[in-house]
């Protein structure tokens, strides 16, 4: 595998060293609480913790926001190596391009590529996750700033990591595909004596693509270890590591308002394009039980990523449209991320109310490093690619950006989960932000710096007439600085304040089939504000206003559970007209990119007995445009897939077909020229132990 200008980073020099000299001494007695693990869809989807809504381990049914929880169980019948595929089961998610090599998503008609937590801890980098130390995936929906700061109007997504287990835990698992895919995954963990446990995952992948060219090869690992001192006080100490190769591929160009009529295997780069991702991580959480109203936590995580890249990228088509006109682009980029978490929960009871009240205060701290650099090259033909342009020299090309960014975060925010009775239930919050931001642009010697300080609230009511249904409704606003930008290489970001976000969302949670079967009705209306658009009285076109607007109104309806023993079923629906309401760019009423106004998934396994199971679902996305221009769309799919399981005392034997029908469809777009493939069919066989 390639490995170009690879520049060892600074995560790796105390990364490690965080669990050297961790030494703990087994001779106080003290029982771990027992793990229990279930695994049905309706503990997961409605009794499970509202904990990404919240920071609170309460019902999701108590949320008067939508959450929804895509469970490990779901990701492993699945077959899911990539967190798109686990996303295509969460209604009102919609994938972007992110050439394979960092994870970027649409949630609600807004770009969420900046709202990825780790754990509830921001995890805002550009890079490829895996999903191999993954327990579950929480979406939250709708603006989250009120307990977790800047951030889009669409939502958070909140991986929810494998943790340390009491109990000794040894699991391997093998898989194997289509393309030459081929991946092993281990997960180990037991006591530590009587006070402390451990755990660690690891996976190494590797494999070709369908699309030419393109190969990839990851290796992870995350340890982690937990110990307690006495019943009121634990730590986790948690770490990852990931080293990915991967060939980045921007896809094919458009025709005529369309993806252009060539074979889905096309790819228009070169041999000598490279990505080399270096991502690490180490969290240590503290809790403490004062007593049993009040109980204290911090959180602390550093966290690096280091990215060295270059691809050779589509820009348009000439010649009759018969020749891609492409440039060669370099993009070494690293970004270090340190953040503090500091938090008190105090349960307050009166014999009206009860009160569980939140409070927190944030420090973060995070720089990075971009340069970019590149030069139109040799043009290629648009049938028949031919992969022939040597290898140039990266480090000779001219640069067109090179900037250090800093920015400092400074949050303190307090909510108050109020019960009156049994039937209704309040939640309110506020958190303030002062967010300060600088960059310098090494090119043009231009230093810019703007400071901002925002309060983001929300309020809630859920009224539960009885065990089964819960309704709801929730106001909330969020805020996002030009800065949650990475690319952002403007000469005015003094002036630029960041986009304000409000939302409306009503809807209703219910129980079926005695508690087996749940689901989620949520209507939603998005406002978003102060969005950057050329000055109309600028014929140059230099100069911007934040004149523009954008709105995103819809339904949502999520259904997870059991219809009957041994049959469980997970599905979803989304209506989200999303547009652009104010603009100098766009014309107004034209759609964002990438968001379909319907988009649907169904899931369901059925046990066999006698060790065997069968699941298939299927997938459909409406059609989208590849840019706000709303010149290029990508047709509508559906996408069936299927699986079959067979265990055998502690053996697991699986196969995932996806894409049965082995149908041509469109995936997402970063532009009208770099539209994305799905893939075609595919075998996956897994084999899974435990002892």
């Amino acid at each position: 595998m390639r490995n170009h200008y690879y520049r060892p980073h600074a995560l790796a020099l105390s990364l490690s060293a965080v669990f050297s000299g961790i030494v703990f001494a087994n001779d106080t007695d003290i029982e771990l609480e027992p793990v229990v693990v279930k695994a049905t869809r309706s503990s997961d989807a409605v009794r499970g913790s509202g904990g990404s809504a919240t920071k609170l381990d309460v019902p999701l049914r108590d949320v008067p926001q939508a959450v929804q929880v895509v469970t490990k169980e779901l990701i492993r019948e699945q077959g899911a190596l990539e967190m798109k595929d686990v996303l295509r089961n969460v209604s009102g998610v919609a994938p972007a391009q992110g050439e394979g090599r960092r994870d970027q998503f649409y949630i609600r008609g807004f770009d969420a590529s900046r709202d990825m937590l780790v754990d509830g801890m921001r995890d805002d980098s550009p890079y490829f996750r895996d999903l191999g130390n993954v327990e579950r995936v929480e979406v939250l929906k709708g603006p989250a700033a009120v307990l977790y700061g800047r951030g889009s109007a669409g939502g958070i997504i909140n991986r929810i990591t494998k943790k340390p287990v009491a109990k000794p835990l040894r699991e391997i698992a093998l898989n194997g595909g289509s393309y030459d895919q081929h991946r092993v995954d281990f997960d180990l963990g037991d006591a530590l004596g009587s006070q402390a446990a451990f755990r660690v995952t690891g996976a190494y992948e590797a494999g070709n693509n369908f699309r030419d060219i393109v190969d990839s090869e990851r290796f992870v690992l995350a340890p982690s270890i937990s110990w307690s001192f006495g019943a009121d006080t634990s730590f986790l100490l948690q770490a990852d590591f990931l080293h990915q190769n991967r060939t980045p591929d921007r896809g094919i160009p458009s025709v005529n308002g369309r993806p252009a009529d060539v074979p889905i295997q096309n790819f228009y780069g070169e041999r000598s394009d490279f990505a080399t991702t270096d991502a690490g991580s180490a969290r240590l959480t503290a809790e403490h039980t004062v007593n049993d109203k009040l109980t204290l936590r911090n959180k602390f995580q550093f966290s690096a990523v280091d990215l060295n890249a270059a691809n050779t990228r589509t820009l348009s088509l000439i010649n009759n449209n018969t020749q891609v006109r492409r440039q060669i682009t370099y993009f070494p980029q690293d970004q270090i991320n340190y953040l503090n978490q500091t938090e008190a929960v105090y349960k307050l009871d009166s014999s009206i109310l009860q009160h569980t009240l939140l409070g927190g205060v944030e420090f973060g701290y995070q720089t990075r490093k971009l340069l970019a650099a590149g030069k139109i090259t040799s043009t290629i033909s648009l049938q028949d690619p031919q992969h022939l342009l040597a290898e140039p020299d990266f480090a000779s090309l001219p640069a067109f950006i090179d900037n250090d960014f800093s920015a400092r975060t400074v949050g303190a925010y307090v909510q108050d989960l109020v019960a009156l009775g049994r039937h209704w239930k309040g939640l309110v919050g506020v958190r303030f932000d002062n967010f300060e931001q600088q960059q310098d642009n090494h090119l043009t010697g231009l230093s810019q710096s703007r400071n901002d300080s925002v309060w983001s609230p929300r309020g809630g009511i859920v009224y539960q007439p009885n065990d089964e249904h819960a309704l709801y409704a929730n106001i909330s606003r969020s805020f996002q600085p030009v800065g949650n930008d990475f690319f952002f290489n403007g000469s005015d970001l003094a002036k630029i304040k960041p986009l304000e976000s409000l939302q409306y969302e009503v809807g209703i949670k219910s129980e079926w089939l005695n508690g087996q079967l749940v689901s989620t009705l949520a209507l939603f209306d998005i406002t978003q504000r102060n969005v950057v658009t050329k000055d109309p009285n600028d014929p140059a076109g230099l100069r911007t206003v934040q004149t523009g607007e954008q709105e995103s109104s819809g339904v949502e309806v999520d259904l997870s559970g059991t219809l009957l023993p041994g049959w469980d079923v997970f599905g979803s629906y989304a209506f989200t007209d999303a547009r652009i309401t104010q603009s100098n760019n766009f014309a107004v009423g034209n759609r964002p990119g990438n968001i379909p106004k319907h988009a649907a998934s169904l899931w369901s396994t059925y046990a066999l007995g006698y060790g065997f199971s069968i699941g298939g679902g299927a997938f459909y996305v409406g059609d989208r445009y590849a840019l706000e221009d709303n010149t290029v769309q990508l047709p509508s799919y559906v996408r069936f897939d299927a699986m079959l399981a067979y265990r055998y005392k502690n053996w697991k034997l699986g196969l995932n077909v996806n894409n049965l029908g082995d149908h041509t469809y469109y995936e997402s777009a970063n532009n009208n020229n770099q539209i994305q493939p799905g893939t075609p069919r595919t075998f996956l066989f897994t084999v899974r132990a435990d002892f």
